[in-house]
């Protein structure tokens, strides 16, 4: 029996949640809208929607986990 710590499920969340957000704009919509586009005089980042800002967030914090957290256990 696998047993997941409360963030894991946290940050596994996050994924799931952008991807569905993701998919159900792509349903409905037929295109995912990207309408936060940011930009500092001639640097501009690429342009994205909340759905994808939690998607990475989840997929960072649970690298940072497997990294920091479960190196400090063994």
């Amino acid at each position: 029996m696998f047993k997941s710590k409360t963030s894991e499920k946290i940050f596994f969340s996050f994924i799931i949640g952008g991807a569905i957000g993701n998919l159900y704009d792509r349903i409905i919509y037929k295109a995912v809208p990207d309408f936060i586009d940011f930009h500092i005089e001639e640097f501009h980042w690429f342009t994205f929607n909340i759905a994808d800002i939690f998607i990475s967030l989840g997929i960072i914090f649970m690298i940072l986990n497997e990294l920091i957290f479960n190196k400090q256990k063994k």
